[in-house]
């Protein structure tokens, strides 16, 4: 486990969840049943994660991990993972850069970041509770 970590880290952003997809399409030769279970296991933990992400608890966390152990199986999401990691990334550093530049960018980091949440509140409340978006 410990070697895969570090193959993981040592690979490039943008193409980490593909050189693993990779490594595990030439270290074992996947038995169906194997696959099949893995990738049953991260659509539940991915969905379910998603549909529970309102209520106390990881939330978010356990999305990323369902889709991780999809990105082991299916190409798809391993391009998916390689290309939300790189535009998390610049998002990253554009917000820290603005978060350090004045109070003015602290000012409007938490006030960007509290209308997101906001409107993710607003949408998971219409989803459960009025039955559609409009």
């Amino acid at each position: 486990m410990k070697q895969h970590w570090q193959e993981f880290k040592e690979s490039e952003p943008g193409e980490r969840f593909k050189d693993r997809y990779r490594r595990r399409r030439q270290d074992e030769q996947g038995h169906i049943v194997w696959r099949i279970f893995l990738i049953t296991l991260g659509l539940v933990i991915a969905v379910g994660s998603l549909v529970l992400s309102p209520l106390p608890g990881p939330g978010w966390g356990t999305v990323f991990i369902g889709l991780m152990i999809l990105a082991g199986e299916l190409l798809p999401a391993a391009r998916f993972l390689d290309w939300l990691e790189v535009r998390l990334r610049k998002l990253w550093r554009f917000t820290r850069k603005v978060w350090r530049a004045s109070v003015f960018g602290k000012v409007a980091v938490i006030l960007v970041a509290t209308i997101c949440v906001a409107a993710i509140i607003y949408v998971v409340y219409l989803l459960l509770f009025s039955g559609s978006l409009f």
